[in-house]
């Protein structure tokens, strides 16, 4: 899978996805969740909030981050529906988490300038391409690179999910 493909089927789930929501994505592949891990009980604490407020969507499938090479996007709703136990999801999320490498900025902002230059030909279909553009070369210029979802595609599809290592993912789901 290439750039563009990513971003393809990215955009045939979400349509409505930024720049910044493709940014997390490729971020995700590259990276995992490792930087959720500062504080374990505020980790448990989020996820617990987290399962405690939402509602299943009936969201069962796995997804990759970015290329899908490393790491995956696993709903909650699974949790919620009883179809994986809480304790497996969260032992394994925090598996995953613990595969995570600190970034290398330098690495990390020429990898992005790659992925946003094989983007440009789509630049018309994704959502606030040029100001997120901008935001994200501000962040990277900050020596940060963590970032949300837009609050578009937060209000619009309420994303319950932990990343997942390919491995664990399977591991995981494999019953399914």
């Amino acid at each position: 899978m290439n750039y563009i493909e990513a971003v393809r089927e990215q955009l045939a789930r979400y349509p409505q996805s930024a720049l910044g929501d493709l940014y997390k994505s490729f971020f995700q592949d590259s990276f995992g969740p490792g930087h959720l891990l500062d504080d374990l009980g505020q980790t448990r604490l989020s996820f617990e909030r987290e399962l405690a407020a939402m509602q299943s969507r009936g969201r069962w499938a796995s997804e990759p981050c970015g290329l899908g090479r490393n790491f995956h996007r696993i709903p909650m709703d699974l949790i919620v529906d009883g179809i994986v136990d809480r304790e497996e999801y969260y032992d394994s999320f925090l598996a995953s988490a613990r595969s995570f490498t600190l970034p290398d900025i330098v690495y990390w902002r020429e990898e992005w300038q790659t992925i946003l230059e094989a983007l440009r030909p789509l630049e018309h279909q994704i959502k606030d391409f040029g100001a997120d553009e901008k935001r994200i070369a501000s962040l990277l210029q900050r020596r940060s690179y963590v970032s949300d979802h837009s609050s578009h595609y937060r209000r619009l599809y309420d994303p319950h999910y932990r990343i997942f290592t390919t491995i664990e993912a399977r591991r995981l789901l494999k019953d399914m």
